[in-house]
């Protein structure tokens, strides 16, 4: 390399641009000078004018920095990839400032104008490769891919936290040589310096990784949602049974033993009547026995309000036979209870809810129908939970269900009210049916058993 005086060696050394020599025709390599100023000091170096850039062989590294304005003589080649100097002199006119880079896009670059010139492009990151100590960046933009690299000698190990999906701004020399771009087609950004990567902006947040992770904590949420509404409900039920035991506790201590007391009293009234009062005797019968009905209407209410074998703990259908024994206990009814199929834990207002259909079903049966024999039976299947009791009383017509007082319709917005089927058959003379049925809840292993046993 020969150092001169920028004013001398100008005036009396002819050169020509860049693209004039590109444009030339090619009969293998022809000698030719151009004044450029240096963009990419190595092997090769790269080199360019205002029309363009060119790669530079043989040019030597020491005394030279990027941004040197240098009069370049070689042998010249132009190629697909862009124009080759070979055998290269050069000399140096003055030092001077970097250029600045050419803002193009991928597409832009891939398509060959700006080959061998400094430019500025963005691409996301797919992936970094340390190889033959340089590290390799793979990028794309669009539908367009391509590399850039930096070899450990320019500070690689200074290159600022890369992850895949971060936007990327780099600047560097844009080649096509299939060395740079591993014979892959497009085009590489050939860096500087690590200061040439700069990143725009981080991986998007709905990776893969963290859609995973949201996926997770959204799972979890809504375990810990059912799993704290489930505790709530367990807590109302709960507080609403023992709000009914204290009802019943209360109406067993004042309403009920005031009924005992009051039969009691007729019971001594009617021993001191004289023996020829017929016409009081007869009316302190009738007394007696409204009050003996009115007791037991208010013990039978009282169990209804005390669910006691729930609250002891009892499962669903020791619950049920044992109201089913309590209510029929002096009744002349032929009394049937059945279970089908393999018990289901069920939640607890579901358990609820049946347990209180069937008792005001066989109070209603007991009370209005005349029955000779009551059949309850209590069915588990794979999907299903289903309480019917059927009486084989007078029965009534279906479209009066409306005028026929609350516990029917009472029973109708319970079911409701937990999600439940409430279907009520009858015909006068025919009997009653009322069933109560309720979908359960399965995991996709029962779901599939029971698909195999069908």
């Amino acid at each position: 390399m020969v150092v001169a005086p920028a004013a001398s060696v100008s005036q009396n050394v002819p050169y020509t641009s860049i693209a004039e020599i590109a444009s030339l025709p090619q009969v293998g390599r022809t000698s030719a000078t151009v004044r450029a100023t240096l963009t990419l000091n190595g092997n090769p170096s790269y080199i360019q004018d205002s029309t363009g850039g060119a790669a530079v062989e043989g040019l030597p590294a020491q005394g030279l920095r990027i941004g040197d304005e240098l009069l370049v003589t070689g042998d010249a080649q132009s190629t697909e990839a862009g124009l080759v100097l070979g055998n290269s002199r050069a000399v140096l006119l003055w030092h001077g400032s970097p250029v600045p880079p050419l803002s193009v896009t991928a597409d832009e670059a891939a398509f060959g104008k700006f080959s061998g010139v400094l430019i500025e492009v963005n691409g996301e990151l797919i992936d970094t490769e340390k190889r033959n100590r340089e590290t390799w960046l793979r990028l794309k933009s669009g539908q367009q891919e391509f590399l850039a690299h930096l070899n450990s000698g320019q500070g690689s190990s200074l290159l600022p936290e890369l992850q895949p999906g971060s936007v990327l701004r780099l600047q560097g020399v844009c080649s096509l040589f299939p060395r740079d771009t591993l014979y892959q087609g497009g085009f590489a950004i050939l860096l500087r310096s690590a200061q040439d990567v700069s990143v725009v902006s981080g991986p998007p947040w709905w990776s893969l990784r963290h859609l995973l992770e949201l996926g997770f904590l959204l799972g979890a949420l809504i375990v810990a949602v059912q799993i704290t509404a489930m505790q709530m409900l367990k807590t109302r039920f709960r507080a609403i049974m023992a709000e009914r035991a204290r009802l019943g506790h209360e109406l067993h201590d004042t309403l009920a033993q005031s009924f005992a007391g009051l039969s009691y009293q007729i019971q001594a009234a009617r021993k001191i009547v004289p023996l020829n009062s017929d016409l009081l005797t007869r009316h302190l019968d009738l007394a007696l026995d409204m009050v003996r009905h009115s007791h037991s209407e208010a013990h039978r209410s009282i169990m209804m309000l005390r669910p006691q074998p729930l609250a002891e703990g009892a499962d669903l259908q020791s619950a049920i036979k044992t109201a089913l024994d309590q209510s029929t206990a002096e009744c002349q009814v032929d009394v049937r209870f059945t279970t089908r199929g393999s018990p289901a834990r069920l939640p607890l207002a579901t358990t609820d809810t049946l347990y209180r259909v069937a008792q005001e079903s066989i109070v209603n049966s007991l009370r209005h129908s005349h029955a000779s024999v009551l059949e309850v039976v209590l069915e588990y299947t794979p999907t299903d939970v289903r309480l019917s009791v059927a009486d084989n009383g007078t029965g009534f017509e279906p479209k009066t269900l409306r005028t026929r007082g609350f516990g029917l319709a009472g029973m109708r917005e319970r079911v409701r009210a937990v999600r439940g089927t409430f279907t009520v058959e009858s015909q006068p003379g025919q009997g009653t049916r009322i069933c109560a049925e309720f979908h359960l809840r399965q995991s996709a292993a029962v779901r599939f058993v029971a698909a195999l046993r069908q």
